[in-house]
């Protein structure tokens, strides 16, 4: 199937600053107070929306003539292998902490198999942001199915009926973090079908020259984003907040980020936007450990703060590390996965890959 491979430095910068954020926001308690990017889960629907409009800008024309099983496959070989090493590093550390081996084994299971345990907390106890990424490959192969009728009346249908839906799960919960807990977990369908086909209309938009979204500047999309996700909890008001920027703000942004060029700061945004899966899906855990050992005392001597500073540079490392050796390696392994052992993968830009 044919795609566009051109960069989108400003959707890079944008992906690879809210990867950051997400960090901060779960190293709260350790490193930040509590009260601290309290909106900062809004990143994950920002991340549905630049996943729509890369995909959409890069495949939409493939889908539609019937490319969808080579699309699927792609989407397999780039997201599953970080879901792996993210499992498997939450089983290593939780076996680490004391938990029995059955336990920990019958939760990597599930969690391979993307089955989550609605019973818990988190629907993915060994790595909680595993929940986003059921629902993003839920949602690209959804994608996949209807694309050949997905005409661009349906596509604002589609649009619409998700943010309606997320809209009245999030008066009824009273936030729009909805997706990662037991207690919410279908929460997650209408929020990535409405972040994600959002995207895809705006690069429909965008390719035949309707879209019509000031670009701002990259330093003030990066300002708005991080307004967003710092500003302060609004105890009964937070859903309404949370709509604003889910329904409005974010596809305002990544219009306006898609046009936008980095200048000079643009090594250092291509830098994050390059690790920003790899943190997203190994960070967890490693914080979590961390908060563990600080509430233990299991450090004496140690602050907490430094405990959790520590903590954050692991899990820059470590996602340094993957980007850079285990998603090549993963992908070299799995260059014939799904397909005829003639065809070649590409290991394509992050704003394409994402």
């Amino acid at each position: 199937m044919t795609s566009t491979r051109q960069r989108l430095p400003g959707l890079d910068a944008l992906r690879g600053v809210a990867a950051l954020m997400v960090l901060l926001f779960h190293a709260r308690g350790l490193i930040l107070p509590m009260s601290a990017l309290s909106h900062g889960y809004l990143a994950v629907d920002l991340f549905f929306v630049i996943s729509g409009f890369v995909l959409g800008r890069a495949h939409d024309a493939g889908l539609a003539a019937g490319g969808g099983r080579a699309f699927v496959r792609q989407r397999i070989v780039r997201l599953y292998p970080m879901v792996l090493l993210g499992l498997a590093l939450g089983a290593g550390l939780l076996l680490a902490r004391g938990l029995d081996l059955a336990t920990v084994g019958l939760l990597a299971v599930l969690g391979a198999l993307f089955i989550p345990v609605t019973g818990s907390a988190d629907i993915f106890p060994l790595n909680g942001p595993q929940w986003s990424l059921m629902w993003e490959l839920a949602v690209n192969l959804l994608y996949a199915l209807i694309a050949p009728r997905l005409t661009l009346r349906r596509l604002v249908l589609l649009t619409a009926g998700g943010g309606v839906l997320y809209a009245a799960l999030a008066v009824l919960f009273g936030t729009g973090s909805l997706g990662s807990h037991g207690a919410d977990w279908f929460g997650g369908a209408p929020r990535v079908v409405f972040g994600f086909f959002a995207g895809v209309l705006l690069a429909r938009l965008a390719a035949c020259g309707r879209l019509k979204v000031p670009i701002l500047p990259i330093w003030a999309n990066l300002a708005i984003v991080i307004a967003v996700l710092t500003a302060p909890g609004l105890g009964a008001g937070n859903a309404a907040f949370d709509l604003v920027a889910v329904l409005i703000v974010m596809p305002l942004l990544v219009g306006s980020a898609a046009g936008a060029e980095v200048g000079a700061f643009g090594p250092l945004l291509d830098g994050l936007a390059g690790i920003s899966y790899a943190l997203y899906a190994l960070h967890i855990p490693i914080l979590v450990s961390a908060a563990d050992l600080a509430t233990r005392g299991a450090l004496p001597g140690a602050p907490r703060g430094l405990v959790g500073a520590v903590a954050v540079m692991l899990a820059l490392s470590l996602a340094t590390l993957a980007h850079r050796y285990f998603e090549p390696w993963a992908a070299r392994r799995l260059r014939g996965f799904g397909r005829e052992p003639q065809s070649r993968s590409t290991s394509l830009p992050s704003s394409i890959t994402r």
